[in-house]
């Protein structure tokens, strides 16, 4: 009997620890680097953030575009009030968006759950997003396995 409720607690306290929280499909978060606030798109069919990037220059870059990844750049984020900060950062890598090569970096990113803030870093296409209705859309890469968009 002490084993039937042993294997019972076993299956029943891990699901109630990892509750799922859910997020609205707009939210506002906070890109540290930039040090403004964003009103961001959350959208869980994306698989990587994107975010709205301009000026962008790579140090002592080349081509190949997979050539410059672990190389400084520099870029300006502007939100959609056009609040922002020039950023320098690393490339980690190179993404396609709308039919363009990109490059990524890793950004520091939160969102306001239950009245704290959860901060990740996560690698983030810069792209131009000024056309765009919201300057930063929130992919999967962020919001991982324990956030749901409603």
């Amino acid at each position: 009997m002490k084993n039937v409720l042993n294997a019972f607690l076993m299956l029943v306290i891990p699901t109630g620890l990892f509750a799922q929280i859910t997020l609205s499909p707009l939210e506002t978060v906070q890109v540290k680097e930039s040090n403004v606030y964003w009103k961001a798109e959350i959208n869980d069919q994306v698989p990587t953030t994107v975010i709205n990037a301009s000026s962008i220059a790579v140090m002592n870059g080349s081509f190949p575009m997979e050539k410059n990844i672990t190389k400084q750049i520099s870029f300006k984020l502007k939100n959609g009030d056009d609040q922002g900060r020039t950023v320098n950062a690393v490339v980690t890598g190179v993404a396609e968006w709308n039919g363009e090569k990109l490059y990524t970096v890793e950004l520091e990113i939160g969102v306001n759950l239950s009245s704290r803030w959860e901060y990740r870093k996560v690698n983030c296409i810069l792209a131009d997003l000024t056309e765009s209705e919201h300057r930063l859309i929130v992919g999967q890469n962020w919001l991982g396995e324990d956030i749901e968009v409603k």
